[in-house]
C-alpha cells in the first residue's frame, strides 16, 4: 500500500534540503548572505545550487561570478532565519541589518557568516544558465572546514555531516536524525 503524495513533494523526498548560506558582494560592495536549501555536488569540484533570479544574491552573481557557500550548524538556525527572511534589496547589507560581526572568506575576501562547518569560496561557471534559469554552477577555488570535521584518512566530511542542517518545512529542522523545532 502506498499513499498518494502532491507532485510539488518531490524535493522533500530527494533530500532533507540541507541549509547553506550564500554570500555575494554588489558593485557598490554592499554585503549580502541568504539561506537556501536547494543545493547539490555537481562535480568533484563544483557545486549546483538553485536560485531565484529576481534575488539580490543572484544580482550579485551575474555581476562579480563570485560567492562563498557556508554550511552552518544548528547553532545558527536564528541567524539563517534571519537572513533568510528579508531581501538585500530591501534591507541594504544583510549583515548590517541582522547585526551580523562577519569574518572575511579567506581567498575571495566576501563577508561569511562565522564560525560556520566549513566554507567553499566559488566562482561561476556558467553565467547564461544562471540568467536563464536560476541554476548557479560554482567552480570550488577554496574550501576550509573546522578542525575535527574532517576525516583526512576516508576523505569525506565525516563528523561534520552530523552536525548540517536539514530543512523539511517552516520552523522544521533535523539534525543527525533529530528534529529541530524553531
Amino acid at each position: 500500500m502506498y499513499k498518494k503524495l502532491s507532485t510539488r513533494t518531490a524535493n522533500r523526498l530527494l533530500c532533507g534540503g540541507q541549509i547553506i548560506n550564500i554570500s555575494s558582494v554588489s558593485p557598490d560592495g554592499v554585503s549580502d548572505v541568504m539561506t537556501a536549501a536547494w543545493n547539490c555536488p555537481y562535480d568533484a569540484d563544483q557545486v549546483l545550487i538553485v536560485l531565484d533570479r529576481g534575488h539580490t544574491t543572484t544580482a550579485n552573481i551575474l555581476d562579480n561570478g563570485k560567492f562563498v557557500i557556508s554550511i552552518p550548524s544548528e547553532d545558527d538556525i536564528s541567524v539563517i532565519n534571519k537572513v533568510g527572511s528579508a531581501h538585500g534589496r530591501d534591507v541594504g547589507d544583510k549583515f548590517v541589518w541582522a547585526g551580523i560581526e562577519s569574518d572575511k572568506s579567506q581567498i575571495l575576501g566576501l563577508d561569511v557568516i562565522p564560525n560556520a562547518l566549513a566554507y567553499i569560496e566559488c566562482e561561476l561557471i556558467n553565467r547564461d544558465v544562471l540568467d536563464k534559469t536560476g541554476v548557479c554552477l560554482g567552480k570550488a577555488v577554496n574550501i576550509y572546514v573546522k578542525d575535527g570535521l574532517w576525516d583526512d584518512e576516508g576523505s569525506h566530511f565525516g563528523e561534520g555531516m552530523k552536525l548540517t542542517l536539514s530543512y523539511v518545512h517552516e520552523g522544521l529542522y533535523r539534525v543527525n536524525g533529530r528534529e529541530v523545532k524553531v
